[in-house]
């Protein structure tokens, strides 16, 4: 089975070093994920945070309908990353953000990634989305819309879309009423941002950060300013 990346991380429960490598995940994995998916939600301080998949859409994802990979301990899986290809599936974010049906086809989500607690504060999560985005780009792929949704107060989730040069598009309600952040990459043509017109604005404030997205804005990066965070939002230039 293909190695991705090998390495070393710390247990923060025992402080001890381990040696971690990083697969593609298969079917086979269907049962570990599950649990790893299951013990991360358990954790969860908010559980609307995070929007689980079910087994139907991990099916999907390991019958040509996505990617994903894994971290390892040994045989412990003990981290993982999805990207999913919607289709004509009534959630392809696509919709959100308006594309056409044709141009829905070209939609990529970006779906969860699960860490389990005694393995955070590892980076493991932005490695995990360095490499799946890796493997998906050597494949050639004919998608260009990079999609997902953030739960808006999930500062660790939100920083890693910013680190990947993902953008704020959109605040909408998905999954019964849960409020979103709707985020966007053109894998094809990189938006280009005037700098002159950043404004930050509290995270928690949706009305102002709406009011800036339906006027030309898009939230770009956020920072701690006065003990609030804040997302910072910039207009958008020529592309």
């Amino acid at each position: 089975m293909e190695i991705l990346a090998r390495g070393t991380l710390v247990n923060q429960t025992t402080k001890c070093e381990e040696p971690f490598l990083v697969r593609t995940l298969t079917k086979q994995h269907l049962s570990q994920v599950l649990q790893v998916q299951q013990q991360v939600t358990w954790h969860l301080e908010v559980k609307e945070s995070l929007q689980p998949l079910t087994v139907e859409e991990f099916e999907h994802v390991f019958s040509d309908g996505g990617l994903m990979i894994g971290a390892f301990v040994g045989e412990q899986l003990i981290a993982f990353r999805v990207l999913l290809f919607p289709r004509d599936h009534p959630e392809n974010l696509g919709r959100d953000l308006g594309l056409s049906l044709e141009e829905q086809e070209k939609v990529v989500h970006q779906e969860l990634s699960c860490v389990l607690p005694q393995y955070r504060g590892n980076r493991l999560q932005n490695q995990l989305a360095q490499l799946i985005m890796k493997k998906f780009q050597e494949q050639k792929l004919p998608y260009r819309y990079l999609c997902c949704t953030v739960f808006p107060t999930n500062v660790p989730s939100v920083k890693d879309k910013f680190k990947q040069e993902m953008l704020i598009v959109k605040i909408t309600e998905k999954y019964s009423g849960k409020r979103r952040y709707i985020f966007l990459k053109d894998l094809e043509q990189h938006r280009l941002l005037d700098l002159q017109t950043v404004i930050a604005v509290v995270m928690t404030d949706y009305e102002q950060q709406k009011a800036l997205l339906t006027t030309g804005y898009y939230g770009f990066d956020t920072k701690e300013e006065n003990g609030e965070r804040k997302i910072l939002f910039a207009k958008g230039g020529a592309l």
